[in-house]
């Protein structure tokens, strides 16, 4: 009878913590339901509440790329229907755009003047880095959350592995993977209000 009713609770707790974030699909196509899926069975393998900042997330097989807002959009590519690390890899970087502006202490303009005083030269531009030196600078922390993230559910050599084999933000993830950085970005998100490390706290 108690691993009957320690069952029970087991799934009730993992039914809870998908239950969390409403995943829907855009057009119920065979690819969209196969990224809705494998969400799902992520949020059962891994806790990722501590990383869950906004609950609505959409797959759309029209999105050319996964984007944040106004609600969190899953792209249908094939690297993501192939790979369930590279899925998870960018829901969590979907995941802290949203914690960026939630919890981050500066304003939009404090905040990439911070981060541009550690990397006063960057690249912008696919394969580099964003569309803007701004939008470059917001991805160097957002990147370094999604590694430490990733690095806690993986493992450091698997989240390096996916993220330096990543076709875009090619010098943002090479800039985070430098053990050189890792103190001034350890230091800078701790100033932003950003850190979620008991450790580093």
């Amino acid at each position: 009878m108690r691993s009957l009713f320690v069952l029970v609770f087991f799934f009730l707790s993992a039914f809870s913590s998908v239950a969390k974030v409403d995943i829907t699909t855009a057009n119920q196509s065979a690819k969209e339901q196969k990224i809705k899926s494998d969400l799902e069975a992520l949020h059962l393998q891994y806790d990722l509440s501590p990383w869950i900042y906004t609950h609505k997330v959409l797959v759309d097989q029209g999105a050319k790329v996964p984007y944040s807002h106004p609600v969190i959009t899953m792209s249908t590519q094939k690297k993501y229907l192939e790979d369930k690390i590279k899925l998870l890899s960018t829901y969590l970087h979907e995941q802290f755009h949203w914690h960026v502006i939630i919890n981050g202490k500066p304003n939009i303009e404090e905040y990439r003047a911070r981060i541009k005083q550690d990397f006063p030269i960057v690249k912008v531009g696919f394969p580099y880095g964003s569309r803007d030196e701004g939008s470059t600078l917001s991805h160097i922390v957002v990147c370094y959350l999604e590694y430490i993230a990733l690095a806690e559910l993986v493992g450091k050599q698997k989240a390096q592995e996916n993220l330096s084999t990543n076709r875009y933000y090619k010098w943002v993830y090479a800039t985070i993977l430098d053990p050189k950085n890792e103190k001034k970005l350890d230091r800078m998100i701790k100033e932003f209000g950003l850190e979620f490390r008991t450790s580093k706290l």
